[in-house]
């Protein structure tokens, strides 16, 4: 009985008439998808009793009763219940079609009208397909977020392209390989859809995509293999993005006589102010472009601090 009661048509009745508030503009509400909203609509006296209100939206040239409306089932909230001249409406799980002219009426035919505007997820668009580096071991972030963080998208899922086709890994692990390492990096963040991928492999390496509605954002990932790898890349990138230098060469080192010199493949270091120790220090991380000379056969070489006493 206590449940018919609250859905029969949202009439609630007091013993005296009640004048809203709010009655000479319209109120101007902002939501966003997935969260919930307050209509509100209130009586200023506390003792008015005896009314009669309705909620209802606006469509088209109609007024239709809120609870009439099948789209709102299970989504609405009165207040008047613990709060007699309390007559605001919420709205939870807010959809963009909720969006739209509402008007609170009274007994008395005093009216209140809402706006409500309501925000949904746009992705955060890239230009062009993002690549992204791990670590094979490590975790990595695929970002992908939402223009408002607030606003919770109507679908999300992310899709890794394997035979041919992109198949789903989040929130349905289609594929094997990423069953229990792959999730929202914030699920307490609405619009926030990065994806965490943990104990990266070889096999993780490939094309993702992250997709609400119908927008994209597209990756590719690249995973390497060992902390050397990891700091070369980073030392590389460095230099790429500053200026191109020449690839170096093993470091080989020759004291002459008169101790004034030392040579490492052409390059010289010069003692200063004929100290008696001299520090030198030069430490490079990059991946040869070819084989070194001196017939090294290092893939990754490291220059050292060198100290030079007299």
């Amino acid at each position: 009985m206590r449940d018919h009661l609250h859905l029969f048509m949202f009439l609630f009745c007091f013993s005296t008439g009640c004048i809203v508030s709010d009655v000479d503009h319209t109120i101007d509400i902002t939501g966003y998808t997935g969260a919930s909203v307050v209509l509100p609509c209130s009586c200023p006296d506390s003792q008015s009793t005896d009314t009669t209100f309705t909620w209802e939206f606006q469509r088209g040239n109609r007024w239709i009763q809120v609870s009439e409306d099948e789209k709102y089932s299970g989504r609405l909230v009165l207040f008047n219940e613990h709060s007699p001249t309390n007559l605001s409406l919420l709205i939870s799980d807010l959809r963009i079609n909720d969006q739209g002219y509402y008007k609170c009426t009274t007994q008395t035919n005093s009216v209140t009208f809402v706006e409500l505007k309501v925000k949904g997820c746009d992705l955060v668009k890239y230009s062009r397909t993002l690549v992204v580096t791990g670590y094979s071991g490590e975790s990595v972030v695929l970002l992908c977020s939402c223009s408002e963080l607030l606003a919770k998208p109507q679908q999300i899922k992310w899709v890794y392209f394997i035979n041919n086709e992109y198949e789903e890994i989040y929130p349905n692990e289609q594929i094997e390989n990423f069953k229990n390492r792959v999730k929202l990096l914030n699920p307490n963040t609405p619009g926030d859809l990065s994806l965490h991928i943990s104990a990266l492999t070889s096999k993780d390496q490939g094309h993702y995509q992250c997709v609400s509605s119908q927008q994209v954002n597209s990756f590719s990932l690249k995973v390497l293999h060992d902390e050397a790898t990891h700091q070369t890349s980073h030392q590389t990138q460095d230099f790429t993005t500053s200026q191109l230098l020449p690839t170096p060469q093993p470091y080989t080192s020759q004291r002459s006589r008169n101790n004034k010199k030392v040579t490492a493949d052409d390059v010289e270091l010069k003692r200063e102010n004929n100290q008696d120790d001299v520090m030198y220090s030069a430490v490079v991380h990059v991946k040869a472009a070819s084989t070194p000379a001196h017939d090294v056969p290092a893939e990754h070489t490291e220059y050292a601090s060198i100290n030079i006493k007299r």
